[in-house]
């Protein structure tokens, strides 16, 4: 029977006593009553400390209820009896700790250890979040093919380099970070297969320069070089792509040359004419040429026939009854099936076939007109109503002795039509020929790359949908550096050597043309090192056996599931792959599933079933075997150009960069917001129906520290908004695959009818300037140190909430809090962005932080106010 320690009365002892008097008045003080107010972060649960144990059990001594201890006189320390109450109470002050620290880490609010969370949240089916590895993309560069040396032309595909002209990138391709100043090297590696990398898309530019083609309407055109031997008069052919004579001689133009200037500058000959062009278009691929010579046909200066003696016409073979000279046609060959053939006057070596001769025929008693130019007269023939284009099939030299002449010819075989009208004709016709093809200057192109379309100086060749790019560029507006990802959509050919990129999503600005690279050997990567283990042997006899993993931390990437993460660990039980549950529970003896714990220790343990709660691992000697990744967290957050040591390089593997920093990166989930999720989830329960689950199920989800919910009417209807951020304030943009997997989530735990958006949260910050009076007995830069530091903590990422204003009574309350400060005098509160944007100082009541809203049809995120990290504007003693 245990008996009630009893109250002991004040009581007089006798005169003369030897008792040294310390028992008179004391009372028991144990057990103390245990209560506490709601809210506190710590709870007072002990009945006792050593001093009150003590004091409780010397008053024990002189109690009425224990009579036979009367005679233990003495309060001595020595004394025998005091030395045990002292051990017995020094027990008891040890034993009440630990009871007051176990029901400290019974409740979620007061929990320290992280095993206390962990126990706890395996009540309601919580597993803390393991934290996620690090994202980003990294582009390659491959080893460019050797060009062969200039004097060797060989067949394609006969020079052998020892380069391939395309490379695949496996997974696990492994790349190290360069360090920086207490820094440690990062590994990370490629989880997707690059099927087809091409050096030619290591770092695709734009042209700079663009060939325009002659279009409708123009009168000058630039040439390429200042040796293009032209003069005012040349005549100047241009042939269209779709020109074909006979069926289609209509998209080509004949135009003489006006004006040339050569401009040294560029390079480049500038020629005017004075018609505007009709046949052809900028769209057509048009060709320039210039038809050097003018020629007759043979006989245009035979004499008259008229002017023959009367002996010499009736000798002739046709008679002299003729007008003219019998056969008196351009070519004793006549028409041919699709053309015909003319005999020039003389021998024209330059003249072949391929070429293209223009006919032109004068009108009867044409004028001659004259072209002005440099200050000097050219006469040339009018060309009269008929202007045909040819294209010479053969041409061979020849002789013929006809209408009173002889001489060596050029014989052309025309392909073309009309040829009939001129076939009589010799004496009118003017054929211009020596067609020399002109090449066209480039233009330089200094044409912004916006939208979706971007201009690329590479083959079209092997470019398919679906490939992922970095366009990278200086923005037009203000010249800052700008990375973006995208996917392409297609490659469209504009010629043998360019092509236009179709991209997705486009781009939101301009890039200045000359500073664009986009990077086609793209591949995602993440933060961990791929590791081997055999964990151990199989034994049927063993129900719930479990291995330990020995790397650590074990990778955890961001995954569209309710926890926001999945392990990057793969098992096999001899061959055969066994999978990954959140728990044993629910499983059947046939499941070959296994579970991953954290113990009281953090090792990771991979746990396998009874038979009845998922299957038995078979027997076996070391047939369980794991493949898993180690690596996680914020350290994984490389800067962006760190990632540049390939430790893994496959065949012709040049190099390799991180255009953008890699984010993503979280370590392991921290008590405090442990204690913010665990109950969220519970609310939730993997589901989403109301606002409040959307707000839940982001806020709980990895890689996610702030997240508030609204609905906004927006153009497409009602939709739910959520305002998101990351931990520590970082943002969460569209690029993340946390923002990727969380939106997937959301549909797969809701109604996927609802329509849902993620909005990246509005940082915000606020100064402030105040005066602190301080209690004299407190050092003056000890306390002014505490209030700012006080301050900070109180107005920092982790305490605050999207939308929450600031007013003035927070700021004061929490410099008040400071121990040594007796008042406070707030002399500067402003700040904030716009709407509500305080930026001259002042002392404001509150500042407000905008919250979720509709502006022109657009949802705008919500508002966090933090203290500006800059220091304050003021902060000193009172007078």
């Amino acid at each position: 029977m245990t008996l009630p320690v009893p109250t002991i009365k004040p009581h007089a002892l006798p005169a003369g006593s030897e008792s040294c008097g310390c028992c008179a008045g004391v009372e028991a003080e144990t057990p103390q009553g245990i209560s506490n107010r709601y809210g506190l972060s710590a709870i007072a649960y002990r009945v006792g400390d050593y001093a009150q144990f003590r004091d409780s059990l010397h008053a024990a001594l002189s109690s009425a209820a224990f009579a036979p201890l009367g005679k233990l006189q003495s309060r001595a320390d020595d004394d025998f009896t005091i030395g045990l109450i002292d051990a017995f109470a020094c027990a008891a002050d040890v034993l009440t700790f630990y009871q007051e620290r176990i029901a400290n880490e019974s409740y979620l609010r007061t929990a320290l250890e992280r095993v206390s969370l962990q126990e706890m949240g395996r009540l309601i089916g919580y597993r803390l979040r393991p934290g996620v590895a690090a994202e980003t993309w990294l582009a390659f560069t491959l080893e460019t093919p050797p060009a062969p040396p200039p004097k060797l032309s060989p067949e394609p595909g006969s020079f052998v380099t020892g380069v391939p002209a395309q490379v695949s990138i496996e997974i696990g391709t492994k790349v190290q970070s360069v360090p920086g100043p207490d820094e440690k090297p990062q590994t990370f590696e490629t989880v997707e297969r690059l099927d087809a990398a091409r050096p030619a898309w290591n770092a695709i530019r734009p042209w700079l320069a663009e060939t325009r083609r002659p279009d409708k309407g123009d009168t000058v055109m630039y040439l390429a070089g200042q040796r293009n031997n032209l003069k005012p008069g040349d005549a100047l052919l241009i042939v269209g792509d779709a020109f074909n004579p006979g069926t289609n001689d209509s998209n080509c133009d004949f135009r003489f040359i006006d004006s040339v200037e050569l401009q040294s500058d560029f390079d480049r000959t500038k020629i005017t004419w004075q018609a505007g062009l009709s046949g052809v278009t900028a769209a057509q691929n048009s060709k320039v040429y210039a038809l050097r010579k003018r020629a007759a046909p043979f006989g245009h200066n035979a004499p008259m026939w008229k002017s023959m003696s009367t002996d010499f016409r009736n000798n002739y073979p046709s008679g002299s009854d003729a007008p003219e000279w019998p056969d008196y046609t351009i070519s004793p060959m006549g028409s041919a099936q699709g053309g015909g053939f003319i005999d020039l006057d003389t021998v024209y070596s330059e003249v072949r076939a391929g070429g293209y001769v223009v006919l032109s025929m004068a009108a009867r008693g044409s004028i001659q007109v004259i072209i002005k130019a440099f200050g000097k007269s050219d006469v040339i023939l009018d060309l009269g109503p008929h202007l045909d284009v040819y294209q010479i099939a053969d041409a061979e030299e020849t002789s013929r002795a006809e209408f009173a002449l002889a001489g060596k010819v050029t014989r052309l075989q025309l392909r073309g039509s009309h040829y009939d009208r001129y076939q009589d004709q010799v004496r009118r016709i003017t054929a211009f020929v020596q067609s020399e093809q002109l090449a066209l200057a480039p233009y330089a192109v200094d044409d912004a790359a916006t939208g979706s379309s971007i201009p690329a100086a590479v083959s079209a060749d092997g470019l398919i949908a679906g490939r992922r790019l970095i366009v990278r560029g200086n923005r037009v507006s203000d010249g800052k550096a700008v990375v973006v990802q995208a996917n392409l959509v297609s490659a469209q050919a504009v010629d043998a050597g360019r092509c236009m990129l179709q991209i997705d999503p486009p781009l939101a600005g301009s890039l200045e043309r000359g500073s664009v690279v986009v990077h086609g050997n793209v591949v995602p990567a993440s933060h961990g090192e791929t590791v081997t283990q055999i964990l151990g042997s199989g034994d049927a006899a063993q129900p719930f056996q479990q291995f330990e993993l020995k790397q650590v931390p074990l990778t955890y990437r961001a995954a569209a599931n309710e926890s926001g993460a999945a392990s990057e660990l793969t098992l096999r039980v001899g061959e055969i792959a066994w999978h990954e549950r959140a728990t044993l529970f629910g499983t059947v003896a046939t499941d070959r599933v296994f579970a991953l714990d954290i113990d009281e220790q953090g090792r990771n343990l991979v746990k396998f079933g009874d038979g009845v709660s998922g299957a038995r691992l078979p027997s076996g000697l070391n047939n369980i075997r794991a493949t898993y990744r180690k690596g996680i967290g914020v350290a994984g957050n490389v800067r962006a150009e760190t990632l540049g040591q390939l430790l893994s390089r496959p065949l012709c593997l040049k190099g390799v960069s991180n255009p953008f920093a890699a984010e993503g990166g979280n370590d392991p989930e921290p008590a405090d917001a442990a204690r913010r999720s665990m109950p969220l989830g519970a609310r939730t329960l993997g589901r989403v129906v109301s606002v409040l689950d959307y707000e839940d199920f982001a806020r709980a989800f990895t890689g996610i520290a702030k997240a508030q919910a609204q609905v906004l009417q927006l153009p497409r209807g009602k939709t739910i908004a959520i305002t998101i951020a990351g931990p520590l304030g970082a943002p969460v943009n569209s690029t993340s695959p946390v923002w990727t997997n969380l939106l997937a989530a959301l549909k797969a735990g809701g109604d996927p009818h609802v329509a849902v958006v993620l909005l990246p949260y509005r940082p915000g910050t606020f100064r402030i300037g105040l005066k602190v009076k301080r209690d004299p007995d407190f050092d003056a830069k000890a306390v002014l140190t505490a209030v700012e530091a006080a301050l900070r903590a109180h107005f920092a990422f982790d305490a605050r909430e999207l939308g929450q204003p600031v007013q003035q009574s927070d700021v004061i309350a929490a410099a008040q809090s400071v121990p040594g400060v007796v008042a406070v005098d707030l002399v500067q509160l402003y700040g904030g962005t716009a709407p509500f944007a305080q930026t001259i100082p002042s002392r404001q009541v509150r500042l407000l932080a905008s919250r979720m809203h509709v502006d022109q049809g657009v949802a705008k995120p919500s508002e966090l106010l933090t203290l500006n990290p800059a220091p304050f504007d003021l902060l000193e003693e009172m007078a």
